[in-house]
């Protein structure tokens, strides 16, 4: 059985993040949560900027399309595959920035996106899982 509670959405999982990123001296400059488009989150350390694409575990409980409970496999490679397609057109727009791919750190995401996320590294893409707790891991 599956605890829809320990299921982050994309906007806990970015609001999750800035703690992270701030704790790690970044200033967020932007974000966006909601229906709000734009990169998910931009920040700066050093005279360098990330950008970073988020994805979420489940719809949020107000989401006009929400159909699922939480996203089936389909639904986790189709978004990443989206995610992908984003980060690489950030990194070709801005050239002197960092890009990075965010998803909660979720049982049935890491089964089904395992073999893919470590490719990340050879796009330069970095990638954060970012657990409920608050804890983030980076894969760079």
């Amino acid at each position: 059985m599956v605890n829809i509670d320990s299921k982050l959405t994309e906007d806990e999982t970015v609001e999750l993040l800035i703690k992270h990123l701030e704790n790690d001296g970044y200033n967020v400059i932007s974000y966006c949560t909601g229906q709000k488009r734009g990169t998910d989150i931009v920040g700066e350390k050093n005279n360098r900027k990330i950008l970073v694409e988020v994805k979420g575990a489940r719809a949020n409980r107000n989401s006009k399309i929400k159909k699922r409970t939480y996203f089936d496999s389909s639904q986790i490679k189709t978004h990443f595959g989206k995610a992908i397609v984003k980060v690489l057109e950030l990194k070709s727009d801005n050239k002197n920035c960092d890009v990075a791919i965010a998803h909660p750190d979720d049982e049935l995401i890491k089964k089904h996106l395992d073999k893919s996320i470590k490719h990340l590294k050879k796009l330069d893409i970095i990638h954060f899982w970012v657990s409920k707790n608050g804890n983030v891991e980076i894969i760079r």
